[in-house]
């Protein structure tokens, strides 16, 4: 009975040898939760890091390879010295930025006239509070109620004495659709604003204005890329589908349609496995030609940005014909790093392991400060490879692989076990 527990024991002692063999197997990757020195292979590409300067802190924006290379969720980039020593980072999201910061001053139209065809309106602005500046970006009128087309000027001014050019822009209503709004392109601090409505032979009245002020468009511009679309069109059945090529797995937030000609269109988008992407607006394409401007909305901006490999825009032509479509643009968020110098020059950051796990860092609860300090842009240079796909090296045997490992492995315990079992038999 001894002797047979001693050759059990021997049993469970060889399997438990043999099992931590396989765990050192060769080309094993290095996981998540051990992922050892960073100067190993477990992180397929690398990206030299330029920085300009001395600081603290540097700030950079990924690049489509990285996107391209990396998991989805981006959980496995890193960023490392030139010792191999991991350096803690954070990184932003162009989505996650605030958006909240609408003012709305409330205006008197205290001045009308008409000269040469054309009619100005004088607006007065109304403090929010006294003695605070007016701070405003938009304005918004209220539109007449029949169907027109007119350019305009604004002006702004301070006393209403003096004024200055602030922008150029179009009001219309045309067939339900409307625009009664202006970009000023800036934030001012303008008292008085006056609209020059050209043209107006109608005599079109505008009795109310509302100033704006908003800093979410300006903030997000900072997030934002554009690049041409790679796409292909399939015409059937009085439906034209655009099917769009993401293969970098970029965050799509916006495309814009080229075309020419008037046409108003209904449209869907939908992913590649055929789900409906909900989108802001009332989901139709148009764009009306005039003798001297055009109305125009061809811009498609799903309700959230996604990163699906294939988008579809079906666009139902009914018995017109197709849009004479010349081009798509692409927009898509960036995400931008922010990491802490710790002077061990060059840096580089890692991507492209699929077993790593986000990495959690101090630096994360100190971004209100860091967002105070100078973060001198730093800029990602071209991908190197560290690690090929896996495959055996072309000068090394079946036997040093990780295929071959396995199977002498395999082999050597079955042989021993079926030794020692049989020994255990004869007793």
């Amino acid at each position: 009975m001894q002797r047979r527990n001693r050759i059990l024991h021997k049993i469970s002692t060889m399997l438990l040898l043999l099992g931590s063999l396989n765990l050192l197997s060769p080309g094993q990757p290095l996981s998540a939760a051990a992922e050892g020195s960073a100067t190993g292979q477990a992180w397929r590409y690398s990206k030299q890091i330029v920085i300009p300067g001395q600081a603290a802190y540097y700030q950079l924006y990924l690049d489509p390879e990285v996107y391209r290379g990396s998991a989805e969720d981006l959980r496995d980039l890193r960023i490392v010295n030139n010792t191999g020593k991991y350096v803690p980072f954070y990184r932003e999201s162009g989505e996650e930025r605030p958006e909240e910061h609408n003012l709305t001053y409330s205006a008197t139209l205290v001045h009308s006239v008409k000269k040469s065809g054309s009619t100005m309106f004088d607006y007065k602005v109304t403090p929010l509070a006294e003695n605070t500046d007016i701070e405003g970006n938009r304005l918004e009128f209220k539109l007449p109620a029949e169907d027109f087309l007119l350019h305009v000027q604004l002006l702004g001014s301070y006393d209403g004495v003096v004024w200055e050019p602030v922008a150029k822009s179009d009001l219309y209503a045309v067939d339900g659709r409307e625009q009664n709004s202006i970009d000023l392109g800036s934030t001012y601090k303008f008292s008085y604003y006056r609209l020059v409505a050209e043209k107006n032979a109608a005599d079109l009245q505008f009795p109310a204005m509302t100033l704006q002020h908003s800093n979410r468009v300006i903030k997000a511009e900072f997030f934002k890329q554009q690049q041409e679309a790679a796409y292909e069109i399939q015409e059937e059945d009085k439906r034209t589908e655009i099917i769009i090529h993401n293969n970098d797995r970029l965050r799509v937030s916006g495309l814009q349609l080229e075309s020419s000609g008037s046409f108003t269109r209904r449209y869907e988008l939908y992913d590649g496995e055929g789900r409906v992407i909900p989108v802001t607006g009332t989901g139709e394409l148009y764009r009306l030609d005039f003798k001297d401007t055009e109305i125009a909305s061809t811009a498609i901006v799903p309700v959230k940005a996604l990163s699906a490999p294939i988008l579809r825009i079906v666009i139902h032509n009914q018995d017109d014909a197709p849009i004479a479509l010349s081009g798509l643009k692409l927009e898509y968020l960036l995400d931008r790093i922010v990491f802490a110098a710790d002077g061990a020059q060059p840096y580089r950051l890692l991507y492209g392991n699929a077993e790593a796990a986000a990495p959690q860092y101090d630096i994360v609860n100190f971004k209100d400060y860091i967002a105070g300090e100078d973060r001198p842009l730093a800029r990602l240079g071209a991908a190197e490879l560290r690690q090929a796909p896996e495959t055996a090296p072309a000068n090394s045997s079946w036997l040093q692989s990780r295929l071959g490992f396995n199977i002498v492995i395999i082999a050597v315990s079955s042989l021993l076990i079926l030794f020692l079992a049989r020994k255990l038999g004869r007793k």
